[in-house]
């Protein structure tokens, strides 16, 4: 007998836990606007914005939709129906965006992370049946196994009130058991869902000490719901390499599948979910691949059964971090050391009717535009370089200077922002002193990676809150993670959070610039009192050469 026909395929008849009693009102009540329902005149203002996406996605030229077709041509491929692959991946992209992990949500666990998860797992399922069958072995993934790794893996994370942006598997599983479609597709195939949930248990990372604790007694009593014996240790061991073989495909999908660009996108909405300051994510990256090695087997596994072009491409972006974090230690060691220094300008946009800003100004700002992704803000570098032609925008800029004699001062970032009433606010933000033109808002600070850390940020903050005042605004708002709110505040700071957004933790703040005291660093460096910002407890940072990274 297989060992799928051991399984009670009575979808869950003998679970008895509190799961199948609970309500969504026993979940932790949080604070996510973006799943909020919409009034109808908002709901068919967002159809009509999101009417050439959906577009797109219908007529298959999105990434979505590539994605997508990609999928199911693969799929049915390795024996599941064309028309069932459609259905549930329609319903995954649908409840994803309705329960705000769509295009308004700023987390690395949404719904493109789950399609891509979906793609690499059966790619290298694919690629290790070939190779089994090239050896003659009798090791291949079985039909339901393939069954179980695509549900799997594209629900892994689908947990829209989660707390953080790192879902909660004990969450996924309340989520997956209350959405009758879904269980609906599971039961159309003949498979288990409490194997599907015990696999996704096996995707908690990172799976070691009471994680890996509670995932392992869960999924013990998940096999025995699905009427696998205590003694069946064979069967049980399958499902647990099942999710394991997912675990290390999910983790690295969206780096085997895209460039660098794709990469540090991906590096940037983790950093942000995990709290990370932005001069932390190529180290942290550089030791995210690292840790693979501890799971050597499977990692190659996986890794050597997905084509060449995406092995290459997972080993391109590695090295490329890993250069990127050497080139970040060398600046931020000639900073410390005197080398170079910081200052920051206030930037002239327009005076007397005409365009004063410079074309290399204008052209850096783009520059850096283009290369960071940031989470809210003018997107468009249409819109993003009309803005810049705005007579009430505010414009502060970050240089380097490398000697007294330095005309150049290249620009490494910037802070900009102009009157609230010019922009459009998350979904959920309410802004009481909207129309009072008494407030002005600060788009997200962009600077080069190697430039952060090195109180940059900070000074373009004070800058353009000065500013700002000076042109007579009495408050500022933003938006910034919730971690760095509270970090100001607990340092005196007077800040409101006007609006929180859980799980990504990106809440609208206002700053009484009314109240404002300047740090006495900002207030040197602004006025070039101290040309160089030094730090006292990491002068000589050097590349920790014993991580074990990936070759």
């Amino acid at each position: 007998m297989s060992e799928n026909n051991k399984i009670n395929n009575n979808n869950n008849s003998n679970y008895g836990n509190d799961y199948t009693t609970a309500s969504r009102n026993d979940l932790p009540s949080l604070v996510n606007p973006l799943a909020e329902p919409l009034p109808v005149y908002y709901e068919f203002y967002k159809r009509l914005k999101l009417f050439p996406w959906w577009l797109q996605y219908n007529i298959g030229i999105s990434k979505e939709a590539i994605l997508k077709d990609k999928i199911i041509q693969l799929g049915t491929m390795m024996g599941l129906q064309d028309r069932w692959i459609h259905r549930i991946i329609r319903h995954a992209v649908s409840e994803f965006s309705k329960k705000g992990l769509g295009s308004d949500y700023y987390g690395y666990h949404n719904i493109d992370h789950e399609l891509e998860a979906a793609y690499l797992t059966l790619l290298a399922a694919n690629g290790q049946n070939k190779e089994e069958e090239k050896a003659n072995n009798n090791n291949k993934f079985s039909v339901d196994d393939i069954k179980y790794l695509f549900v799997a893996s594209l629900f892994h994370d689908y947990d829209p009130l989660k707390q953080f942006d790192k879902p909660h598997e004990d969450a996924v599983e309340w989520f997956l058991r209350n959405d009758d479609k879904i269980k609906g597709f599971i039961k159309a195939v003949g498979i288990n869902i409490d194997i599907v949930v015990a696999i996704i248990h096996r995707t908690a990372y990172p799976f070691r000490g009471k994680i890996a604790e509670h995932a392992e007694k869960r999924m013990e009593e998940l096999f025995t719901y699905a009427g696998i014996a205590d003694h069946d240790t064979k069967t049980r061991k399958h499902y647990q390499d099942l999710g394991w073989f997912l675990s290390v495909s999910e983790r690295i999908a969206g780096y085997a599948l895209g460039g660098f660009e794709r990469s540090m996108e991906l590096a940037r909405t983790n950093a942000h979910a995990l709290g990370w300051h932005p001069s932390r994510i190529n180290e942290e990256s550089v030791k995210y691949f690292s840790i693979l090695k501890e799971e050597k087997e499977m990692f190659e596994r996986v890794l050597c059964a997905v084509p060449d072009e995406y092995k290459k491409n997972f080993y391109d972006n590695v090295a490329a971090f890993k250069e990127a974090w050497a080139n970040e230690i060398e600046i931020r060691n000639s900073i410390r050391r005197g080398k170079i220094s910081l200052i920051s300008i206030v930037e002239k946009t327009i005076e007397h009717e005409e365009v004063v800003l410079e074309p290399t100004v204008r052209e850096s700002l783009l520059n850096i535009h283009r290369e960071l992704h940031i989470p809210v803000g003018i997107k468009g570098e249409k819109r993003f370089r009309k803005s810049l032609n705005r007579s009430d925008t505010i414009l502060i800029t970050l240089r380097v200077v490398k000697d007294d004699n330095d005309k150049f001062r290249e620009i490494v970032g910037y802070a900009k922002g102009g009157p609230l009433e010019n922009y459009n606010l998350r979904r959920g933000t309410h802004d009481e002193n909207w129309g009072k033109k008494n407030t002005a808002y600060m788009e997200w600070i962009s600077i080069k990676p190697g430039y952060w850390g090195e109180t940059g940020g900070h000074v373009l903050r004070i800058e353009f809150l000065k500013e700002a005042k000076r042109r007579g605004y009495s408050y500022i708002t933003s938006y910034v993670h919730r971690n760095v709110i509270m970090q100001r505040v607990n340092k005196g700071e007077n800040i409101e959070i006007v609006q929180k957004y859980d799980p990504d933790k990106l809440d609208y703040y206002r700053v009484n610039v009314s109240m404002m005291i300047s740090s006495p660093l900002a207030e040197a460096v602004a006025h070039n009192k101290s040309k160089t910002v030094k730090s006292i407890d990491m002068a000589n940072m050097e590349m920790d050469k014993t991580y074990p990274i990936i070759d």
